[in-house]
């Protein structure tokens, strides 16, 4: 009995050892291709943007100035969502990066100063698309929008 069960250990052992390299190689695998995915060391180079942003002939009180490589022109990268705060757009903020250079698509969404006794705010606008070829200035460039009547015609 004792030796029957001596058998069973070493084959138990034996079965660990071969499978010992297979599961390194899998764990080996499966880390290289996490560190692959990780961080943006060759992403593109991203530039500061500021700006205002009008409505009307005033600023927009909040919403999100996004600029977007435009595909179609040949331009590809990154997004970059920048708030609007009392009619300025700032990409040096905390938690913001700013816009990569060249053809970009400019959306604008805005809407009224909060009111705490409206639960929803309705959009000041549709949302505003514009293009522009974001050629970088210094160690800041600087955009000003403003966003055309939707009820005016040309």
């Amino acid at each position: 009995m004792i030796s029957s069960m001596s058998n069973v250990n070493e084959r138990v052992r034996s079965r660990r050892r071969s499978a010992l390299p297979w599961r390194n190689s899998c764990l080996l695998c499966l880390a290289c291709i996490a560190l692959a995915g990780c961080g943006q060391r060759g992403g593109a180079h991203r530039f500061q943007v500021q700006g205002t942003v009008t409505f009307q002939g005033r600023p927009v009180p909040s919403g999100t100035i996004r600029f977007e490589p435009d595909g179609s022109r040949g331009n590809k990268g990154p997004v970059s969502v920048i708030p609007i705060r009392e009619g300025r757009y700032r990409s040096d903020q905390p938690g913001v990066k700013g816009s990569i250079k060249g053809p970009l698509a400019v959306w604008i969404s805005g809407y009224p100063a909060r009111d705490p006794n409206v639960e929803v705010q309705p959009p000041l606008f549709p949302e505003y698309r514009t293009t522009v070829d974001l050629v970088p200035q210094g160690t800041t460039t600087t955009l000003d929008f403003e966003v055309s009547d939707p009820t005016k015609s040309k």
